[in-house]
């Protein structure tokens, strides 16, 4: 988060399912259902000593679940953010924008085409991604809230040929699950 400080995770909240083997997985470890995480940041201290948390320097977005933004044929519009090591040598944040369509055949993963790769893992996927604008003789539509994370980057392609990522879907049973216990856990992490 530099230049804006490093703060330490105080816990991270996994399921269960996943970490003993018992997520549904169309690959073993990697393709799944559950693959996803939440942690508990430790503040840090300003000058007067006051403690802050990540999201007071650097802004935060909004996370949303059980397929919010989707179409009823299960495609929304996504902007992926990450790391990749190999796009500029992993030294600036990389921006791809895509149609993300939800794929039965893997775990009811959401795929999106992506020239991203390695390092990019744990990036968000984002719906409505940008400042709100005013509108003048229009109306949002049916999901309308800006900058909502409806994944992260969990896998991608091993074939040079074809580009493509996945992330497991956020669903009330998985990131619902971890953000409410990180929340009980840590309430003064939680913005209201």
């Amino acid at each position: 988060m530099a230049p804006f400080g490093t703060w330490t995770a105080a816990q991270a909240f996994v399921l269960t399912s996943y970490l003993d083997g018992s997520d549904s997985c169309q690959q073993k470890g990697v393709v799944c259902a559950n693959d996803i995480a939440v942690l508990a940041l430790n503040p840090q201290r300003d000058a007067a000593g006051n403690e802050f948390y990540a999201g007071a320097a650097t802004g935060w977005f909004a996370y949303a679940w059980d397929r919010f933004g989707f179409t009823t044929q299960n495609i929304t519009h996504i902007t992926q953010l990450g790391y990749p090591g190999c796009l500029d040598n992993a030294a600036m944040m990389e921006r791809n924008d895509a149609q993300g369509a939800i794929d039965s055949t893997h775990s009811n993963n959401t795929i999106i085409g992506s020239l991203m790769c390695g390092g990019s893992s744990g990036g968000p996927w984002i719906i409505n991604f940008g400042v709100q604008p005013n509108l003048t003789g229009t109306s949002f539509g049916a999901a309308p809230g800006p900058n909502q994370i409806i994944g992260t980057t969990s896998w991608g392609s091993t074939s040079n040929a074809v580009k493509w990522m996945g992330a497991s879907p956020f669903v009330s049973g998985n990131i619902g699950q971890l953000v409410t216990a990180a929340c009980k856990a840590y309430p003064e992490t939680c913005k209201p």
